[in-house]
C-alpha cells in the first residue's frame, strides 16, 4: 500500500527539533503526520487492515449524545477542519502527539447538530505504526472545551457510559 507521506516532522513546543530518529521512528512520524493532516474521509490508506482505535478523542461526548463514538466526526462535521500539530515525537514504533483541532462546526459532531461556531480544542494522540501503517491509536480530547466552543451543555452527566 502506498500513501503520500510528508517529510517526518520534528515538531516541539518544548525546545530542540534536531533529528535523532532511527529509520523506524522517522517512518512512524511521517505516517502519523500525513494521517493527521488528511481529511477524515481520506485517512483509510494510513490504517492497517486490523486497525484498532482504543479510544476516540471525544468518546464521552458521543456517549452523552448517543452517537457512534469514533464515527461521530466526518468531513461534514467541520468542513474547514485543520489539525495544527504542536508536538510529535517517536520512540521505536510509537508516536505521541499534541495537536489542535480547529475549524467551524458545520455538521453533526458526535450527535451535536451544526452550530456554525468556531472550534479550537486540544487533542492528544498515541499511535503504534507497523509496516508503514497505523495499527493502533488512542486519543484524548478536551471534551469540555469542545462543548464550550459549540455552546452545548451536556445532557445527563449521570448517564452510565454506553
Amino acid at each position: 500500500m502506498t500513501v503520500a507521506l510528508v517529510e517526518h516532522p520534528h515538531i516541539s513546543m518544548f525546545g530542540s527539533s534536531e533529528c535523532t530518529c532511527t529509520e523506524e521512528e522517522a517512518m512512524a512520524l511521517a505516517v502519523v503526520a500525513a494521517y493527521r493532516v488528511a481529511k477524515v474521509s481520506e485517512r483509510g490508506p494510513f490504517l492497517a487492515p486490523g486497525f484498532k482505535r482504543h479510544r476516540a478523542g471525544f468518546t464521552h461526548i458521543g456517549d452523552l449524545w448517543e452517537s457512534e463514538g469514533p464515527k461521530g466526526m466526518d468531513d461534514e462535521s467541520m468542513r474547514d477542519r485543520e489539525n495544527v500539530l504542536l508536538e510529535l515525537t517517536a520512540k521505536n514504533d510509537k508516536v505521541w502527539g499534541i495537536f489542535r483541532v480547529v475549524g467551524t462546526h458545520t455538521g453533526s459532531l458526535y450527535g451535536i447538530p451544526a452550530t456554525g461556531r468556531h472550534i479550537d480544542v486540544v487533542e492528544v494522540g498515541l499511535w503504534r505504526v507497523e509496516d508503514g501503517v497505523i495499527a493502533e491509536a488512542w486519543y484524548f480530547g478536551d471534551e469540555l472545551g469542545l462543548l464550550r466552543d459549540v455552546g452545548a451543555n451536556p445532557p445527563d452527566l449521570t448517564k452510565a457510559p454506553g
